[in-house]
């Protein structure tokens, strides 16, 4: 039923005057309504990943089942659509978020000026529309942390998995003398017998990433996590920008994505790569996948990847042993010979050279905001001892090799 309008005369004025309009005047538009039910649905998605996110929190059991189930399917789709373009699609994503953010901040700027103090109206509603977008975008990318990193976090470790009557093992510095002097041998051993240029640094001709993808699957035969398919790991162009982070390698969860410091010296590229590939199949920690990054190149047939198997873990085990020994008995120990000594460096000195020339900031201050960043982006996740986890593979090794090395 519809109240209908009349009218009173003002007889002050001798106006008309509405007493009363249409009911329909005083129902919300229709713009209003999309509105509240856009603000329902984000609020109501919203809702869900927070519920989603304390189950992965207090149930492994949980976390277990989604990566065994349907972790598997975001790698065999989207993961592989992404890989089928020939650069990183998570480079551009990540240049497309830094754009969209700067946009923001301008028309923060216009709106604050334009908007509320001026009251012009069109860039009140250009502001409302962008906002709305980025909260979108905001849920999207909530959702997308969680399917494809958070929840990786609360599932079961590798050694929990694959070697779980040594978990709450200890092992002495005799444990971690016999680990250091088998790496050690194994260096020596293998450095002289791989090719390299006249300046001494490693030359290897065939293709890195196929052959560490191929590796890192010949190891889901012992490890049935590993199993299945993986996309090609590629290049970063801001290699330099990353080797200022003293960055190696990086999993985009937002693409599917694994991709490599291309300026970093070659003997660390196996590993990294390995070790990147792991995440992908849910060894989200960085001290299991750099187990696995290890396991995947010294089972390796090629030479070249053992080598840089063994050296990529050295500087680990050897700030480890030179912490638990004495000065007298470190001097004792066998050292890695000269080649080892050459190819144990994140860039040489020329590619060095090349990154400060080109650099924006200095190397310093990327690289204190880096460790920062990375710091809390493993606490926020649940990794409380933080860059540290890198350090952890040593007891990772040390549960490996137990019982494996002969004195």
């Amino acid at each position: 039923m519809e109240l209908m309008n009349w009218e009173y005369v003002d007889y002050h004025s001798g106006n008309r005057k509405a007493k009363f309009r249409n009911l329909s005047d005083f129902e919300p538009s229709n713009q209003s309504k999309k509105g509240k039910k856009g603000i329902g649905i984000w609020l109501f998605f919203f809702f869900l990943v927070v519920v989603l996110n304390l189950i992965a929190w207090f149930s492994s059991a949980f976390c277990d089942f989604y990566i065994k189930t349907i972790f598997p399917i975001w790698g065999r789709t989207y993961g592989w659509l992404c890989g089928l373009v020939p650069f990183s699609v998570g480079e551009k994503m990540l240049c497309i978020a830094v754009i969209l953010i700067l946009c923001f901040l301008i028309l923060a700027i216009f709106w604050l000026i334009g908007g509320l103090l001026f009251q012009i109206t069109w860039i009140k509603t250009v502001f409302g529309i962008y906002g709305s977008i980025l909260a979108w975008i905001f849920l999207a990318v909530l959702w997308i942390m969680t399917l494809n990193c958070t929840i990786l976090y609360h599932a079961s470790t590798f050694d929990q998995k694959y070697m779980p009557s040594r978990i709450e093992k200890k092992y002495s510095v005799e444990d971690l003398t016999k680990l250091r002097n088998y790496v050690v041998g194994q260096i020596n051993l293998l450095a002289p017998q791989l090719t390299r240029d006249e300046e001494g640094y490693l030359i290897y001709n065939e293709d890195i990433p196929d052959r560490a993808r191929k590796e890192v699957q010949k190891l889901g035969e012992s490890y049935d996590q590993l199993k299945g398919y993986y996309p090609r790991s590629k290049p970063i162009s801001f290699s330099g920008f990353m080797s200022q982070m003293h960055m190696a390698g990086y999993y985009f969860p937002f693409s599917m994505e694994t991709n490599y410091n291309d300026t970093m010296y070659i003997a660390n590229k196996p590993s990294t790569i390995c070790h990147e590939l792991a995440h992908l199949k849910g060894f989200i920690y960085e001290d299991e996948a750099g187990l696995i990054g290890y396991l995947a190149c010294i089972t390796s047939e090629d030479l070249f990847f053992q080598y840089c198997g063994y050296i990529n873990v050295y500087n680990y085990i050897e700030r480890d042993f030179r912490n638990a020994v004495s000065e007298k008995k470190y001097k004792k120990c066998v050292k890695i010979n000269e080649y080892a000594e050459r190819d144990n460096i994140f860039l040489t000195e020329e590619a060095w050279k090349e990154v400060e020339e080109k650099a924006i900031f200095s190397t310093e201050t990327v690289d204190v905001w880096s460790d920062k960043f990375t710091t809390t982006s493993l606490k926020l996740n649940g990794v409380k001892i933080g860059m540290e986890v890198y350090n952890k593979v040593v007891d990772l090794l040390l549960k490996y090799y137990d019982g494996k090395i002969e004195t």
